[in-house]
């Protein structure tokens, strides 16, 4: 499970939520919303040979890209110190983290951002 970048559980729809109104952005919204992200991470690794996204960074271009404010970083330690979160999980909550600042138009990884990262990570790993 160490490999995987996001872990979210689905539950399945009741019948009684059918009815009701539609929530969220439109997927015509959200798929804009991703797009622009993906400009925003085509312009930032332009220059790198073998980078396109968030997800192919590594080492201290992983750093420099996605090291969270004060805040997220204290987050992020103290859920890797009581969840045992691997070197690599590590790595990989701060690319999502990453992409989620990203989506935010957020030029820093905040605590907001980390806490986000972290919910899809251990959503699963709570529950079982």
């Amino acid at each position: 499970m160490d490999r995987f970048d996001l872990r979210i559980e689905v539950p399945p729809v009741a019948f009684t939520d059918l009815d009701l109104p539609a929530s969220g952005d439109a997927s015509d919204v959200v798929a804009t919303r991703v797009a622009k992200a993906r400009q925003v991470q085509t312009k930032r690794f332009g220059a790198e040979t073998g980078l396109r996204q968030n997800a192919d960074a590594e080492g201290a271009i992983l750093e420099e890209i996605a090291t969270p404010d004060t805040e997220g970083r204290e987050l992020l330690v103290k859920v890797a110190e009581r969840f045992g979160l691997s070197a690599r999980g590590y790595h990989r909550v701060l690319r999502v983290a990453r992409t989620i600042a990203d989506l935010d138009h957020s030029a820093d990884v905040r605590r907001l951002h980390v806490a986000e990262a972290l919910s899809f990570r251990l959503a699963t790993a709570t529950a079982a």
